[in-house]
């Protein structure tokens, strides 16, 4: 599987760290200051609680649906992993695009099944009839794909997910939403609409709480009770679930960020659409609905090798694409100037 590998940050080896998709913005000091002080409140000698009320309302509130709807996990990794689970045994198949988040998958292997692609990554196109066909043909157990897509930034339109849904109706729809805020179309709307229907999503990227590892897994209520069956007991720790409760009282802070970071995305990716225009050697970027820009180039051990000769790392997939994080505007600056030098003879 091979997945864990992908996991190892390199921190303390470069200075701009824009590998991950992490946030480049901090907490604000107001909200860290009172998170810091819910800190008294945990109690070491007990297990955390399971139910995590608060946290559920508080998230509800902010989505706009009923507490009743939602599974709080460690991460969206422990909601994806729930879910497969349940759908995939040995044999069974799964239906996602090529390339999408790496854990699915590690999951799908995990569980004895085998996971399909539907091809995105060189086309930079979704073409729903196409994704269904392959679905049908290979009578799928399980459909589940991000949104925006993680690599590519590709926003799937909403009307093609319903279509899936119908088609697929007997096959559950996880719909992974870690990247909804840069996007701002969500299927949560749907959830009662249609029964196969899951949506995660996660604290680790517009709300830059990564450290904490809270998730969502959010459907309708039959789903939730046959989940639950499967979820691990005590999986988030009273420090995570104080802090998470603390920060979701202010969902205001969150769309400050987002908005921020889908201005920087957009001044990256022009930015760098211009570096591609003069470029003395192939390189391309593409539009983007998430917190990073993709890229191919057929130089990219020249690429890699250059930003990491400056201190600066981006993901380096096994073909010849890559993608950066929206950082900071200094470290944007840093990263364009740095393709510079490598791709524009001067």
């Amino acid at each position: 599987m091979g997945t864990y590998n992908e996991y190892i940050n390199s921190y303390d080896e470069y200075t701009i760290n824009l590998d991950s998709n992490e946030i480049y913005l901090e907490m604000d000091p107001k909200i860290l200051m009172k998170m810091k002080s819910c800190l008294t409140n945990v109690l070491f000698h007990r297990y955390p609680t399971n139910e995590m009320t608060t946290i559920k309302e508080l998230y509800a509130n902010y989505a706009n649906i009923e507490s009743k709807n939602i599974i709080v996990g460690n991460g969206s990794d422990e909601m994806l992993e729930l879910v497969v689970s349940k759908a995939i045994k040995n044999g069974k198949k799964a239906l996602t695009l090529g390339p999408d988040f790496t854990m699915y998958d590690f999951f799908v292997s995990r569980f004895g099944g085998e996971l399909k692609k539907y091809d995105i990554g060189e086309t930079m196109n979704f073409n729903v009839q196409e994704f269904i066909n392959i679905g049908k043909q290979e009578a799928v157990d399980l459909i589940i794909f991000s949104n925006p897509n993680n690599p590519t930034g590709i926003g799937i339109e909403l009307e093609d997910i319903v279509n899936i849904l119908e088609v697929f109706e007997n096959t559950i729809v996880l719909v992974d939403e870690a990247y909804y805020e840069f996007y701002g179309k969500s299927m949560i709307p749907y959830i009662n609409k249609y029964k196969n229907l899951v949506v995660t999503r996660t604290l680790s990227k517009a709300w830059g709480l990564a450290s904490l590892r809270v998730g969502f897994l959010i459907t309708n209520e039959n789903n939730i009770s046959e989940l639950l069956n499967y979820k691990i007991p005590y999986t988030i720790s009273s420090f995570s679930q104080n802090l998470a409760s603390m920060a979701l009282r202010y969902p205001e802070n969150v769309v400050k960020n987002a908005k921020q970071i889908v201005k920087q995305r957009e001044e990256l990716y022009e930015n760098l659409k211009e570096v591609e225009k003069n470029a003395a050697m192939k390189i391309q970027f593409y539009p983007s609905k998430g917190n990073y820009i993709f890229g191919r180039t057929p130089h990219k051990e020249a690429l890699i090798k250059g930003l990491e000769s400056i201190g600066i790392i981006i993901r380096n997939f096994n073909d010849d694409s890559f993608r950066i994080t929206v950082g900071s505007p200094m470290q944007n600056r840093k990263v364009v100037e740095g393709i510079k030098k490598i791709f524009i003879y001067v």
